[in-house]
Formats: structure tokens, C-alpha cells, sequence
């Protein structure tokens, strides 16, 4: 027997908000709180904006509360713990988090260490995503990073997950080209990675497939038209509903390589994930009935291929489109095209090929590869 719960209550704008471009209906129920000490992790870029001033008017009300800035890409361990220190100190009750996966997962990580090193917590943790890629807002995953040794590690907790997310495109219009780019194929290897995963199933697959429809068909317009609510609003549920199907099925190694390149290189994670993607499709399709009839299914609901296309011209045109989708939106699709010259990137392998196999995300993966075949797979994105 199987059992699956889901504690985070998600709260999205009307269809009508989408459509006149109307104020965040969603970020409205802030106004709920009522006599909290509310502590808010952003984005230091949010830090005296307009936007971030909009939802301090919406709580400031009848609560306090307390900005926490100190966000960077990849959020260290020194910088969760200096934020642990905070919360505890001004005795919080509510946390909000606004911000792409570093802040989330900055948030999730204050929360956890408090909670399992001192036997405090908030109440209520809402996550307010202000880009369309982790799916971070509905996960149990967190990624934090040792910066001594370059490590990225992942967290695996259902204690990580918000209480309340709020899906609103008031934070996502306004970003830049390249973080849309690089989070929208984010959000496409979330689905594809978890459609083929181990502990995928019925439920997963069905948000993973819609998942995939939404990126190819709202991605390039959300790069170009960033003002596109519709588009937008499309991408931040992609976003959502991938975010649910990977917490439960898994991802596999597209993500476990990826985040040694972000380590190691501090290549954006997204991009990282774009460049892999292709090798890993074909390497997955090469070792597993079950991934490769996926792959094939999904390329035919797309109508990238027909059924009368061999299994080969079938699986080549997913692998198309997404080398295709990737290049639209502007990847680099090798290392070298990123900036790191190939002596320095094979000199690497070792280190990313074992931290990789040690990955949380590895196991998911529907087939185990081996050292060489991580090895022969980053070879291509030389």
C-alpha cells in the first residue's frame, strides 16, 4: 500500500486577474494575520522596493515584523545560521519568504535548523516564489552549500515544506530574461526527470505531462514578453505542479550532475540542467523500457512525432525540442559556451562524478548509472 499527503495549501489568482491584470488577488490573504511577529526572507534586490512595500502594507498592519536580506545564489550554511539567530532572537511567529529557490530554500533551512537544533519554530511558513523554476514553494527539498569545499547539500525533509504558497505573478513579471530562461528549463527537467523517475506513479505523471505541455508552450513568450500575465501565470503553475510531481517521484541524474556544476563552476542551476538534459533523455532511454516509452508517449502528446514515426525518429524529436526550447531561450548548451575550458572542466569529473553518485536526487534516477556513464555524459556538454 501507498499513502500520499500533501500539507502545503496553495492559493492562486483568479482567472480574471490573469486575463485584466488587476492586483494580486492571491497576496490578499496576508491581510489574515493578525497579532504576529512576522520574519521575511527576500531577495536583497526586493529590499526597499515597491513590491516588497506591498506586502509589508498588507501585514504591517496589526503584526511586526523583520526583513532578513542576507540571500545570495546557493545559500551557505554561515548565512542559514545567521538567520537562525535572528528568528530566535526576535521571538517570531510567522515566516514569509519572497524570492526565487536560494531564498526558499535560505527560509527552509532557518526553519529546519530551528526547529532540530533548538526546539523552536514559527507557526506558519508561507512561501512567495518570484520565479517560475524550483517549484521550491511545495517541496521537501532544500539545497544548501558548504563554501569551504564547494558542496551542495540537499535536504530531504517533510518538515521543509511551507504551510501556505502563494501563487501570484506580481514578483514574476519583472524577471530578467536569463533568470526566466534558465528557471523555465528548470522546471521542464523537474517534470521530465520526475515522469520517469522510480517512485513515479498515476497522480505524478498527470502534473509531470501538464507540467511539460505548459514550458514548451508559454516559455519563449514569458522570455520575450515578460509582461504576458497569461504566459506568466502559466509558467508559475508549470512551476507548481512540477514541484509536486519530483517531491513525490523523485528526479534522478540530470539533477545530481547538475548541482555539482553549480558547486564546482557556479553555473546557474537552471542552465546547468538544460545542458544535460538531451544526454540524459537518450542515456535513459537507452537503459529503460519504462523511461523510454515515457519519452515517447509525452514527444506524441506534444506532437513533436506520430505513431507511425519509428521509436528512434520519436525519441530524437523530444531530444529536438528540447535542444531547441533551450537555444530559443537563450542556454549555453556546453561548458565552454559557459566560460570554463575543457582542461580545466575534465580535470574536474572525478570529484563531480563521485559527489554526484552521493547525491540525494541520483537514486531517483530510473536506471543507476555508473561512474563511467556520468563521466561519458558530461564528456558531451564539453
Amino acid at each position: 500500500m501507498e499513502s500520499w499527503t500533501f500539507k502545503t495549501q496553495i492559493f492562486t489568482e483568479s482567472v480574471n486577474h490573469s486575463v485584466t491584470g488587476s492586483k494580486s488577488d492571491a497576496l490578499e490573504r496576508l491581510r489574515l494575520l493578525n497579532g504576529e511577529r512576522i520574519f521575511i526572507v527576500c531577495d536583497p534586490f526586493l529590499e526597499g522596493t515597491p513590491a516588497l512595500q506591498t506586502v509589508i502594507d498588507l501585514i504591517s498592519i496589526n503584526n511586526t515584523y523583520t526583513v532578513y536580506s542576507d540571500v545570495v545564489p546557493d545559500p551557505p550554511i554561515d548565512s542559514i545560521v545567521k538567520g537562525v539567530m535572528v528568528l530566535r532572537k526576535e521571538e517570531s511567529t510567522v515566516l514569509i519568504v519572497i524570492g526565487g529557490g536560494s531564498a526558499i530554500d535560505m527560509a527552509k533551512g532557518i526553519n529546519y535548523f530551528c526547529k532540530t537544533i533548538y526546539q523552536v519554530g514559527v507557526k506558519k511558513f508561507i512561501a512567495i516564489s518570484t520565479t517560475s523554476g524550483t517549484g521550491s514553494e511545495v517541496t521537501s527539498f532544500a539545497v544548501i552549500t558548504d563554501t569551504k569545499t564547494g558542496v551542495k547539500y540537499p535536504l530531504l525533509d517533510d518538515s521543509l515544506l511551507p504551510d501556505e504558497a502563494i501563487l501570484t505573478t506580481f514578483f514574476v513579471k519583472s524577471a530578467p530574461e536569463k533568470v526566466t530562461a534558465y528557471s523555465g528549463m528548470d522546471v521542464l527537467v523537474h517534470a521530465l526527470e520526475s515522469l520517469v523517475a522510480k517512485k513515479a506513479n498515476h497522480f505524478t505523471d498527470a502534473l509531470a505531462e501538464k507540467a511539460i505541455e505548459l514550458v514548451v508552450e508559454n516559455l519563449p513568450t514569458c522570455v520575450v514578453d515578460g509582461k504576458n500575465e497569461v504566459a506568466r501565470a502559466a509558467m508559475h503553475e508549470a512551476s507548481c505542479m512540477a514541484g509536486i510531481a519530483f517531491n513525490q517521484a523523485g528526479l534522478g541524474i540530470t539533477h545530481a550532475l547538475s548541482h555539482q556544476l553549480g558547486g564546482q563552476f557556479h553555473v546557474p542551476h537552471g542552465l546547468a540542467n538544460a545542458m544535460l538534459l538531451p544526454y540524459v533523455i537518450m542515456y535513459n532511454a537507452a537503459n529503460s523500457t519504462v523511461a523510454k516509452s515515457k519519452y515517447i508517449s509525452i514527444a506524441q502528446k506534444l506532437c513533436l512525432t506520430s505513431e507511425t514515426n519509428d521509436e528512434s525518429a520519436q525519441l530524437a524529436a523530444l531530444v529536438k525540442c528540447a535542444q531547441f526550447l533551450a537555444r530559443q531561450v537563450g542556454c549555453a548548451m556546453t561548458m565552454k559556451e559557459f566560460g570554463i575550458d575543457d582542461v580545466t572542466f575534465k580535470n574536474s569529473f572525478s570529484i563531480l562524478v563521485q559527489q554526484a553518485i552521493a547525491d540525494r536526487t541520483y537514486a531517483g534516477n530510473p536506471y543507476e548509472a555508473t561512474k563511467e556513464d556520468l563521466t561519458r555524459i558530461l564528456t558531451c556538454i564539453i
